[in-house]
C-alpha cells in the first residue's frame, strides 16, 4: 500500500509546507531586525528624560558631560559662587564604565538634594564583580536654572577658594 502526502515529486511537501517555511523565515528576519534596533538604542540610550530645568536634570547633564570629559561644560552647571573650578575637575578620576542610577530628589524652594547611585564593575576570578556608592549633590537656584554647590561628585575637594572666601 503506497499513501502518497503531496504531488507526484514534491517529496511529501506540498504548498502548505512552502508557505510555512516562508512564514518561518519573514518571522526570523524581523525578530533579528528588532533585535538589532533593540540593541542599538540600548546601546546609544542616554537614560531616562528628565523635566528640562529640573535639578534632576542638571545633575543628569552634569554627569554626562563629566562622562564624556566636556570639564568646561561640566563646570558651567556648578555654582560661580562656590569655586570648583575646571582645573578641579581635571584632577578628579572618572571610571569610564560606572553607571549613574538617579535614587532620589528633595525640593525645597530654591534648594535641592539629589542623590545618585554609582554602580561600578569589573571581571573578577568569579565573574563580574560590582560595587556601589552613593553620591549626593546639592543645588542651588541661580536666576531661572539650577547649579550645583558645595563639591561634588568627582570632586571630593576644590583647591579653587570660592568667591566668599577672596
Amino acid at each position: 500500500m503506497t499513501v502518497e502526502s503531496g504531488p507526484r515529486g514534491s517529496g511529501g511537501r506540498g504548498p502548505g509546507t512552502r508557505r510555512a517555511g516562508v512564514v518561518l523565515v519573514v518571522a526570523l528576519v524581523v525578530l533579528v531586525a528588532l533585535a538589532v534596533v533593540a540593541a542599538v538604542l540600548a546601546a546609544t540610550g542616554t537614560g531616562p528624560q528628565l523635566p528640562s530645568g529640573s535639578p534632576e536634570a542638571t545633575v543628569q547633564d552634569y554627569l554626562q558631560l563629566v562622562h564624556d570629559h566636556d570639564l568646561d561644560g561640566a563646570a558651567g552647571l556648578l555654582d560661580p559662587d562656590h569655586g570648583c573650578t575646571v582645573d578641579d575637575l581635571e584632577q578628579a578620576y572618572v571610571e569610564r564604565d560606572a553607571r549613574m542610577v538617579l535614587r532620589d530628589s528633595d525640593v525645597r524652594g530654591d534648594r535641592a538634594t539629589v542623590r545618585i547611585e554609582i554602580v561600578r564593575g569589573s571581571g573578577g576570578p568569579f565573574g563580574v564583580d560590582t560595587w556601589t556608592s552613593e553620591e549626593r549633590f546639592d543645588l542651588v537656584r541661580d536666576g531661572d536654572r539650577w547649579v550645583i554647590t558645595g563639591e561634588p561628585w568627582p570632586m571630593y575637594t576644590c583647591s579653587s577658594p570660592g568667591k566668599e572666601g577672596r
